[in-house]
C-alpha cells in the first residue's frame, strides 16, 4: 500500500529528473542543439532497457522454485506484449524528433543528424532501424513466439543490445562526427560498471522473497504442493 501511494508522484519525479538528466549530460555535448523530445527519447530507453532486463531476469528465475510453479506462457505473451508496446513508443518518439528537424530543415538543428548519419554512423543508424525496430517489432507480434519463455528472452536481449548501441550512438559522434569509433575502453567500461551493477542486482534479489507475503493464491499453491503425494 505504501508503494502504491509514492507510485504516482515518484514516477512523476522520476520523468523530470530524468529529462533534466539527459540535457546535463547528452544534450549538452553539442550546446548548438536542442530538441524537447531528448529527454522522453532517454525515458523510453530506459523503459525500454527495465523491461527487456525484467523478461530475462524472470525467464531465469521461472526455471526455479518458487516461480516455476506460478509462471504460464500467458504470463510471458503478457510480458512480450509490454515489450512490443515500449518499443512501439521509442520509435514513435524518435521519429517525431527526426521528422519535426527534417520538416524545419534548420542548419543548426540537422546538424546532428548529418553527423550521426555519415560515414560509419550511418551503418549504427541502419542497425538501429532493423534491430531495435523493424525486426523487434515483426517477431513480437506473433503470440507463438512471445509464449515461448526462451524465444522471448532472446529478442529482450537483442533489443537490450540494441539500446545501449543506440546510447553510444547519441553520445559519441559528438566527439567524432561522422567518423565511427570504437575504443576497448568503451567495452572495457561497459563490462566492469554492468559487472558491479549486475552483481549489486544478485545480491539483493537473494535477500528478498521473489513472491508476495500472504498471498492468498500463492498459500493455496503451497498448500496444493504439500497436499500431493511425496509433499514436504
Amino acid at each position: 500500500m505504501r508503494l502504491r501511494q509514492f507510485g504516482g508522484p515518484a514516477l512523476a519525479l522520476y520523468g523530470l529528473s530524468m529529462t533534466f538528466a539527459a540535457f546535463d549530460w547528452g544534450m549538452s555535448l553539442e550546446p548548438h542543439w536542442f530538441s524537447s523530445i531528448y529527454g522522453v527519447l532517454i525515458i523510453a530507453g530506459q523503459v525500454l532497457a527495465a523491461m527487456a532486463f525484467a523478461i530475462i531476469a524472470l525467464a531465469w528465475l521461472s526455471q526455479q522454485p518458487p516461480l516455476a510453479q506460478l509462471m504460464t506462457d500467458q504470463h510471458f505473451n503478457d510480458l512480450g506484449n509490454f515489450l512490443l508496446g515500449v518499443t512501439l513508443f521509442w520509435m514513435y518518439i524518435a521519429f517525431s524528433q527526426y521528422l519535426i528537424i527534417w520538416s524545419g530543415n534548420l542548419p543548426e538543428e540537422v546538424v546532428w543528424y548529418l553527423a550521426r548519419l555519415e560515414g560509419g554512423w550511418g551503418w549504427v543508424a541502419l542497425f538501429l532501424l532493423l534491430f531495435h525496430f523493424a525486426l523487434p517489432f515483426a517477431v513480437l507480434l506473433s503470440a507463438r513466439i512471445k509464449q515461448r519463455a526462451e524465444r522471448l528472452t532472446l529478442m529482450a536481449g537483442l533489443l537490450l543490445v540494441a539500446e545501449l548501441v543506440h546510447l553510444y550512438w547519441l553520445v559519441e559522434p559528438a566527439f567524432h562526427p561522422g567518423d565511427f569509433t570504437l575504443h576497448w575502453l568503451h567495452l572495457v567500461t561497459l563490462v566492469a560498471m554492468g559487472g558491479l551493477w549486475l552483481a549489486a542486482f544478485v545480491w539483493r534479489i537473494r535477500q528478498r522473497p521473489l513472491l508476495p507475503l500472504h498471498d492468498n493464491a500463492v498459500q493455496e499453491l503451497t498448500f496444493a504442493e504439500r497436499s500431493q503425494p511425496g509433499g514436504a
